[in-house]
């Protein structure tokens, strides 16, 4: 219960270093720039894309032919997020070491972002790829006990994998160490702290699923499959709709692409930034959870016994003092006295008394 106490704790010290070191968010910002730069270059390409000569010739293709433009367009498509991912990367490996820097030294210098893409980010890109490439044997797996579940595993098993792993990139850049060797010292700090991380965790991913939440994908699935011809390998039926009518659904559908991309692309911009402000007070909170490894400071019992001792010794000492302040008011009352009582008094005294 003491280490749940001290995330709250971590978050505090998090929340300082953030508004300490706002340059954090610089390469973040680069990120949703890359991100909106990505939607409308897509936005564009399926806008040019739609016109008549490629609506007529899609209609007029077989099978095989709408395989072959799927698979073109999915390459491109892949290509589109392997650029991307590695983007991602690149921003993250200086990323993790300006973290490192504003935890370590409370500050973060022009060169921290340069220093970590030189260091980090060859490990960082191939650590992902051995964990994705760990992902594929266990794939069929995590499926079926999904579904013996009742998909209670499908959330319940990327959490527990997600926090054994949640320190590797951490581990990697605050020890310098290598892939293994944060992957293996990740799983150790997680053993050690498996409560607090997965509370840490199951905090982060309610925060990113509501920034994030909202997004939608999946809308190039045929909802009609009717509308197939009964001969498929005669392609699709090439009058479906008539020239101008054709004309002027493509004219709306482009019309409509025009008003949504800029709504899209707004629409990413404040969700990006809403994440990002999430993702660097996150990342901040366990790199200075790893540095200070959730130990609970315990203080000392003292017995009984020797708590009586330490008072009576206490209650002697008290006693002393106060003889010796008795003592040291006599000293000085009696010395004020002899200083009253000088020759000189006593000859002025007497001369008084012969006066008389």
């Amino acid at each position: 219960m003491n280490k749940l106490v001290l995330i709250f704790d971590y978050f505090k010290e998090a929340f300082h270093i953030n508004k300490k070191n706002k340059a954090l968010y610089m390469p973040q910002i680069a990120l949703i720039a890359v991100k909106v730069f990505i939607a409308l270059f897509v936005g564009i390409g399926v806008y040019n894309w739609v016109n008549v000569g490629e609506i007529t010739s899609l209609t007029a293709m077989g099978p095989n032919q709408i395989i072959s433009f799927m698979f073109n367009q999915g390459f491109k498509l892949l290509a589109i997020m392997l650029a991307y991912a590695l983007i991602s990367v690149v921003i993250e490996s200086g990323l993790l070491n300006m973290y490192k820097k504003a935890v370590t030294q409370g500050y973060i210098e022009a060169g921290d972002f340069k220093e970590g893409l030189s260091k980090y980010f060859f490990k960082l890109l191939l650590g992902e790829i051995l964990i994705i490439l760990c992902w594929i044997p266990i794939l069929p797996f995590y499926l079926i006990l999904g579904i013996v579940t009742l998909t209670a595993g499908l959330t319940i098993i990327p959490i527990v994998i997600a926090v054994f792993l949640t320190m590797w990139k951490v581990s990697l850049v605050m020890n310098d160490t290598g892939i293994f060797s944060a992957i293996k010292d990740s799983f150790s700090f997680a053993k050690r702290n498996f409560i607090p991380l997965t509370v840490l965790q199951s905090i982060h991913y309610a925060f990113a699923s509501g920034a994030s939440g909202g997004s939608s994908g999946g809308s190039g699935n045929f909802s009609n499959m009717s509308n197939f011809n009964n001969d498929m390998g005669q392609g699709f039926n090439s009058d479906i709709l008539p020239m101008p009518a054709m004309t002027e659904v493509i004219r709306v559908i482009k019309i409509v692409i025009a008003v949504l991309l800029p709504i899209i692309s707004v629409a990413i911009i404040l969700v990006s930034i809403i994440s990002m402000i999430f993702e660097v007070f996150f990342s901040l909170t366990l790199f200075v959870a790893y540095k200070n490894g959730f130990k609970v400071e315990e203080k000392q019992v003292v017995p009984l016994e020797e708590t009586v001792e330490i008072e009576a010794l206490e209650g002697q000492d008290n006693a002393e003092a106060t003889v010796s302040d008795e003592e040291n008011y006599q000293v000085v009352e009696a010395n004020a006295v002899d200083e009253v009582n000088t020759p000189s008094d006593i000859e002025d005294v007497n001369d008084k008394e012969v006066g008389q």
